[in-house]
């Protein structure tokens, strides 16, 4: 489109790069629609070691590992609620994105005339347009979401960023050089961007078609062909021996708690540094604003409590304990008896207070951890650890023992006072 813009239009170097902006904007929205419909699951080590046991500083992780779906109704494919961080990311990331190229844009000192301005919205128009019927053709109806994790969608508007970016400093570059020796003019300048920029795009589309290539992207960073296809958790036959979950009082107070905690940890200073500021000189705003970034904070850590905690049932069988989402109607994970190394009955305050106790297990380790390549490998493991036994945190538990007593592992808890 700007190749036949420049030539049969006239089209301005402004009116051209301000197309690429459009676009650029047009694959970071489709993008964001599509990253809450993609099946697989993220091959960046959220799921490897103790990722049920977790920690605290792991916000994102426990929305992140959640199995599971949201069926709406239409032709549209189900909602994975483990899509949402990256979801929240991409929202985050993509004005910035937007706001670097617009500045890139403008070291170009353009002149925006009506002509100019005009292509923009044409062009614009026919960008989008065209973007979201490639979206709907092949990522909805051709069901590309099922080859897709959220990231390994993200990457095509970061990947557009990039080569844009180059398009502007390539042309702030040209133009400098026009200025000094005009053997080439502006529009002749845009037209060969333009011209090397669909020959990018040529390039690429061959690469993804083809099965033996891979991008420097891709290499860097992973593709669809390297994430985790999904499956189920194992469910052992017959009806559970024992159901152990927190009531949603309980789940609420302790996710509250857990959320609120931040406020006495080293990361939240910043946060205290500006509400104190504030205080000091009596501006209400600056108080506020600090107060903001700690609830900012906060509210994240809430929800990945309750998410972790709140919402599961511990259905424990004969010789397995499966963790299984109420919300969602799908076991998250499983921790078989022949794994577990060690449990323990802890007694924290919120504990005592419940009148409970919180009970840990440890099994034996998997031995994964990430390799520190550069390069990620073509043959990347990408099954699913959907059986593999977890560590697990039953907390505020109101008798431990009846837990460890149906998977005779009671003899862990005999040494303890």
């Amino acid at each position: 489109m700007p190749i036949a813009g420049v030539l049969a239009l006239d089209w301005s170097p402004a009116a051209v790069l301000l197309v690429y902006q459009a676009e650029l904007a047009a694959i970071f929205l489709w993008t964001i629609l599509k990253v809450p419909f993609a099946y697989k699951r993220p091959n960046n080590m959220i799921e490897r070691p103790n990722s049920i046991i977790g920690d605290d500083s792991a916000v994102f992780r426990p929305i992140q590992q959640k199995r599971g779906s949201i069926s709406i109704p239409g032709p549209l494919p189900p909602l994975y609620p483990r899509n949402v961080p990256t979801l929240i990311v991409a929202l985050v990331l993509t004005p910035f994105a937007l706001a670097i190229a617009f500045v890139a844009f403008s070291l170009t000192r353009p002149e925006i005339t009506e002509a100019a301005a005009g292509a923009f919205i044409v062009g614009g128009i026919v960008v989008f347009v065209a973007r979201g019927i490639e979206t709907w053709r092949e990522y909805f109806r051709g069901a590309g979401y099922r080859e897709h994790s959220p990231r390994s969608v993200l990457l095509t508007p970061f990947k557009y960023f990039l080569i844009v970016g180059i398009v502007f400093l390539a042309f702030f570059v040209l133009e400098s050089v026009i200025e000094v020796n005009a053997i080439i003019g502006a529009e002749r300048a845009v037209l060969l961007l333009a011209v090397g920029k669909l020959g990018y795009d040529i390039r690429s589309w061959r690469v993804q078609r083809d099965d033996e290539r891979r991008s420097l992207f891709e290499r860097l960073y992973g593709s669809a062909a390297t994430e985790i296809e999904p499956t189920p958790v194992e469910i052992p036959g017959g009806e559970p021996v024992r159901r152990v979950s927190m009531n949603r009082g309980m789940a609420l107070i302790d996710a509250l708690v857990h959320g609120l905690l931040f406020w006495f940890r080293v990361p939240a200073i910043f946060a205290w540094l500006v509400v104190g500021y504030g205080i000091l000189t009596s501006n209400a705003t600056i108080a506020l604003v600090g107060l903001g970034i700690g609830v900012a904070v906060s509210v994240p850590r809430i929800v990945a409590r309750y998410v972790r905690y709140g919402t599961v049932e511990y259905r424990c069988y004969d010789d397995a304990i499966v963790v299984y989402d109420t919300l969602l109607e799908e076991p998250q994970a499983r921790m078989d008896d022949h794994a577990v190394t060690d449990a323990t009955a802890s007694t924290g305050w919120l504990d005592r207070l419940f009148g409970t106790k919180t009970l840990s297990f440890e099994v034996m380790d998997h031995g994964d951890g990430p390799d520190g390549r550069l390069f990620v490998p073509e043959d990347v493991d990408t099954e699913d650890d959907a059986d593999e036994s977890e560590p697990l945190v039953l907390p505020h538990v109101e008798d431990p023992r009846r837990v460890t007593d149906a998977l005779g592992l009671s003899w862990h808890l005999d040494g303890e006072a």
